[in-house]
């Protein structure tokens, strides 16, 4: 008798458990049952098709379950990013040059686009190309405003990479980042003539006879190879994540 009663008991607890969560959880209801003037609970009577189409159904609101949804944006924002990259420029001539370029609508849009076919959890293309101009410019045991003018270098090619993907014939990304950078570069070489210089050396826009120097090619190389990185990384298959 006593194990009976206790089986009783559980099964007894357990549909109150039972009951409970049932109640928590989001419940569906029917179109709720129409009665005509003075017909009580008791005098339910069978509705036609006729019956109910004739009804006005838009008095009775539907019952809708509410959802909450709370849309969480992962790392830093795109612009502190931006900034980050400007900051790791120790000059302030070079700094205001590259950030005045940044600043750029078609440039900004570009280093802070995400990819549609990419994974959910992605590099921002800012971050990724920053990554790699800070590693190409540590590379080269030359003085830090020669490593400022290769790490600015690279952002600029990099930069025209990204913005190849959005130019149209008959233009070229070549005509597009040196349309966007002519004004910051011009008044770079009002502050600092020699260093303008040596920004368009790096790049290959210089004139032919400055760039037959080793160092130069040498930086041209560097410069190149961070380029061929970024190229890689944008166009290498990636898996789609599931989570």
């Amino acid at each position: 008798m006593t194990h009976s009663s206790a089986n009783t008991s559980t099964t007894s607890n357990s549909a109150v458990g039972l009951n409970q969560l049932a109640l928590l959880s989001p419940q569906r209801f029917a179109t709720p049952m129409l009665r005509r003037k003075g017909e009580g609970v008791g005098k339910n009577k069978a509705r036609t098709q006729d019956e109910f189409g004739d009804a006005n159904l838009q008095s009775y609101l539907p019952v809708k379950t509410v959802e909450q949804v709370l849309e969480v944006t992962y790392g830093a924002d795109p612009q502190t990013l931006i900034r980050r990259a400007v900051r790791l420029v120790a000059d302030s001539n070079l700094r205001a040059f590259i950030r005045s370029v940044m600043a750029e609508r078609d440039v900004n849009r570009v280093l802070t686009m995400l990819r549609n076919d990419s994974p959910r959890f992605q590099r921002l293309p800012i971050d990724r190309l920053r990554a790699i101009a800070e590693a190409g410019s540590k590379r080269t045991l030359a003085g830090p405003r020669t490593r400022d003018t290769l790490y600015v270098a690279i952002l600029v090619a990099g930069i025209e990479i990204l913005l190849g993907q959005t130019v149209k014939a008959p233009y070229s990304s070549s005509d597009v980042i040196r349309s966007v950078v002519r004004d910051a570069l011009r008044k770079l070489a009002t502050q600092d003539e020699a260093l303008a210089t040596d920004l368009r050396n790096c790049l290959g826009w210089g004139n032919q006879d400055d760039m037959l120097g080793v160092t130069v090619q040498c930086l041209q190389q560097r410069v190149a190879m961070a380029v061929l990185d970024l190229r890689n990384r944008m166009h290498s298959p990636q898996k789609h994540s599931q989570h």
